[in-house]
């Protein structure tokens, strides 16, 4: 019978999975505190059982303990009442070659999506932002949110054109031929 430790992934693998889990974890909590908490509190449980997950369902397992924890967090939030709208650094939307107008666009743009993103109730916002940010397949997506494959590719469906709809009543509209 293995020990523990023969069955603990390789520190390479906990590498490969870092930002994939940290970048969930931002978009869906909107904070980067709260995000490297989860991530590490997910890392650390793939570290102790990872090696115990077959390597084909690995990232499926990491989705979905990644939402789960994240889900956690913003329950937490909601019983304490203190939740706020995330706030990013115009910088990282775009590079610092655009002048303040562009910048200052850049920002506002990617403000609203993200009101847009929140706006979304679950499952619809975590299978949005995992097919359409993190580019996953459906199957590791219906693994993720414990839904049949069919019910996550309507959900995708009518995400999308809640998002879509969200949008249209925030963006000018020469902007909705981006959406």
């Amino acid at each position: 019978m293995p020990d523990a430790a023969s069955r603990m992934p390789a520190p390479d693998i906990v590498a490969a999975y870092r930002h994939r889990v940290f970048g969930l974890a931002m978009r869906l909590l909107g904070d980067r505190e709260d995000a490297a908490d989860v991530t590490q509190d997910v890392l650390v449980r793939l570290w102790q059982r990872g090696g115990a997950v077959p390597p084909e369902q690995q990232t499926a397992w990491v989705l979905t303990v990644t939402r789960n924890a994240c889900l956690d967090v913003l329950r937490k939030r909601q019983t304490r009442e203190t939740y706020t709208s995330p706030a990013h650094d115009a910088a990282e939307a775009t590079s610092m070659t655009h002048g303040p107008d562009v910048l200052a666009e850049a920002s506002d743009f990617r403000a609203r999506i993200e009101r847009a993103l929140a706006g979304l109730s679950e499952p619809y916002r975590s299978i949005v932002l995992l097919r359409e940010v993190e580019d996953h397949t459906y199957e590791d997506i219906a693994t993720a949110v414990g839904l049949p494959l069919n019910t996550v590719k309507v959900y995708l469906h009518r995400g999308r054109q809640r998002l879509r709809d969200a949008l249209r009543h925030r963006l000018p509209a020469e902007d909705l031929d981006l959406v």
